[in-house]
């Protein structure tokens, strides 16, 4: 008799909690996308950030003033499968310094959420809604500590995902902390008037990397999954409207995970990139991307 009130209490208690899970869940939903729509309308209305003010006064990068770039040890520092956050790292405070609002420590460790959020919407003019938005997805992976280590973000189809631009599938690298020379020169060469990617040449890529990814990869999960497909789109939205393509400013993001010197976000929006624009600029990527395309003169699928 014991042992069916003990199921029955915790069938009460895991449900008590799913409820009060969702409802913490559709309130953080439904208050971000309030407070996104009043940063979107009003953007247009309010003067842009003049260039070289694009980062608030006080924070790293201000001015295109960086932080001194430190290579990550291998090994010992911890890197993540996203450029945006290692750069951050790799332009990081010392594990001997005192935390600094806006940047991450250098060795990609103990990171909070607020830290994580704080400092990808202050370096790359995010909208705090957007920021937030970025940095939820890290919280799947917190198991209640309140805080990540970067590595921990080496997962399938949370940050990493197949058909990377950057690093091969996890099926064939398990480490994605590194980037991929080759992978990225090639993206970069893909540039139509060899100087911008345009958001056309990020669709084409994108199809270019799904098709032969599926083809090579018998663990590949993008095909039967639009969310998925999204966060690639999504990279390629904010690669296009934070770095306005610009394949010189990407490459050194891309190869080196750091900022040129004197670099400052393009996108120059008085309260920050919002949801609602990275969303359409998504979209637009990901609903002109064809997996069957004809490939451009000297296009071959990558097999190495």
């Amino acid at each position: 008799m014991l042992y069916y009130f003990k199921i029955a209490a915790n069938i009460l208690i895991r449900f008590a909690k799913a409820v009060f899970d969702l409802a913490l869940f559709s309130v953080f939903v439904i208050q971000l996308t309030v407070r996104d729509l009043i940063y979107t309308v009003t953007n247009p209305f309010l003067p842009s950030r003049r260039v070289g003010n694009v980062i608030p006064r006080g924070y790293p990068g201000h001015g295109g003033s960086w932080p001194e770039y430190t290579a990550p040890k291998r090994g010992e520092d911890s890197r993540s499968p996203c450029p945006g956050l290692n750069a951050l790292a790799n332009h990081g405070i010392s594990r001997l310094s005192n935390k600094t609002e806006g940047i991450l420590p250098n060795n990609g460790k103990r990171i909070t959420y607020t830290q994580l959020s704080h400092a990808i919407q202050h370096a790359y003019n995010l909208a705090p809604t957007l920021a937030s938005q970025l940095t939820s997805a890290a919280k799947q992976l917190d198991q209640g500590r309140g805080w990540i280590d970067l590595h921990d973000l080496n997962v399938l189809n949370v940050v990493q995902h197949d058909a990377s631009f950057t690093r091969p599938d996890i099926a064939f690298c398990p480490d994605q902390s590194y980037p991929h020379t080759d992978l990225v020169e090639r993206l970069l060469d893909h540039a139509s008037d060899g100087k911008h990617l345009s958001l056309a040449d990020f669709s084409y890529y994108s199809g270019l990397r799904r098709a032969e990814c599926k083809r090579s990869n018998g663990q590949y999960t993008l095909s039967g999954s639009f969310l998925h497909k999204m966060i690639g789109s999504g990279t390629s939205a904010l690669m296009y409207s934070i770095f306005g393509g610009n394949i010189e400013a990407l490459r050194v993001w891309l190869v080196d995970e750091r900022f040129m010197d004197g670099w400052e976000p393009r996108n120059r929006e008085a309260l920050g990139h919002t949801i609602a624009q990275a969303l359409a600029t998504s979209l637009a990527v990901e609903f002109s991307i064809d997996e069957k395309q004809a490939l451009r003169t000297g296009d071959v699928f990558y097999h190495k």
